[in-house]
């Protein structure tokens, strides 16, 4: 029973480590925690099942069909209501593979006669079957964040190190940084994921900012968890502020076998083509960028 246990555990932490952060400033922490009852303490994130995963080996549990997975990061923050998902990121996972690609999607993508994000205004059930439905994906879960739980959620693993593209000095955001690596504490982070005055392309460098942060955070929470003790730190974060939705510890267990997997550096992210306006239509080349996303969850000719 302890070795049992132990091995959900460990499943789980690999889950929580290995698809993480990243929003809006986007983002945050992926799918894990523990099952409890009531989460203590301010609540950072919500995950909530979708739709059951399919291709689940009889004899693992574990998934081996590909699977997508929605990230959002909402503009919900003290004086701003509505919930919108501005930071919108889509993982497809194959674990045949061991394999992942991450699709960014602009906040002002047009979709049924609006922008993308307002679809989170009606719940992450909402945002899910629109981008969904853009993309042409089945989406399994949703992990959604605001202003606040993502500073929180960085804050609490000390901080994300990201290799900062470009130069920045937003008076908007206050986000400013010089192109290399730099450490972030949560407030950095979210100025970081913010920032798009800086652009000429605005939002769509600062949709692919919040992708480099997403897989840099990756990068740097597996390493966090190779020990027991770094394991349980996160395992405990996300048990204090984590609301799951129709999530049990058999499916982090099983998707945390998954997770554990995946190498982020072979995880491609690609920023969605989009037309100029204010309201963004697809540009040249995302059919195709589409169909070789949905077949495997893999990008392997973008």
């Amino acid at each position: 029973m302890k070795r049992r246990i132990r091995k959900i555990l460990i499943g789980v932490g690999a889950l929580f480590t290995a698809f993480v952060l990243g929003v809006t400033g986007l983002f945050a922490m992926w799918l894990a925690g523990v099952h409890v009852p009531v989460a203590s303490g301010a609540t950072y994130l919500r995950v909530e099942k979708i739709a059951p995963l399919a291709g689940a080996n009889r004899a693992s549990g574990v998934p081996n069909a590909p699977f997508f997975i929605l990230l959002v990061g909402n503009d919900e923050r003290p004086g701003v209501g509505g919930a919108r998902g501005d930071a919108l990121h889509v993982f497809g996972v194959n674990p045949a593979t061991k394999q992942a690609s991450m699709l960014n999607i602009p906040r002002d993508t047009c979709w049924s006669g609006d922008k993308i994000n307002a679809g989170n205004t009606h719940g992450p059930r909402a945002q899910a079957n629109d981008v969904g439905g853009l993309v042409g994906v089945p989406i399994a879960y949703v992990v959604d964040v605001n202003f606040a739980g993502f500073t929180g959620l960085v804050d609490g693993v000390g901080g994300v190190d990201v290799n900062v593209p470009m130069k920045m000095n937003d008076v908007y955001t206050g986000a400013v940084f010089n192109p290399g690596w730099t450490h972030m504490n949560g407030d950095q982070a979210l100025k970081f994921s913010r920032d798009r005055h800086d652009f000429p392309t605005s939002d769509l460098v600062r949709t692919s900012n919040q992708g480099v942060l997403i897989l840099d955070a990756m990068r740097q929470l597996i390493k966090q968890s190779q020990s027991a003790a770094g394991e349980f730190k996160l395992l405990a974060l996300l048990g204090r502020h984590a609301a799951l939705d129709g999530i049990g510890i058999s499916d982090l267990y099983k998707l945390g076998r998954v997770a554990f997997s995946l190498n982020p550096d072979r995880v491609k992210s690609v920023t969605i083509p989009v037309t100029n306006g204010q309201c963004l239509g697809l540009g040249a080349g995302a059919s195709s960028l589409f169909a070789d996303f949905r077949d495997d969850g893999v990008l392997e000719t973008h």
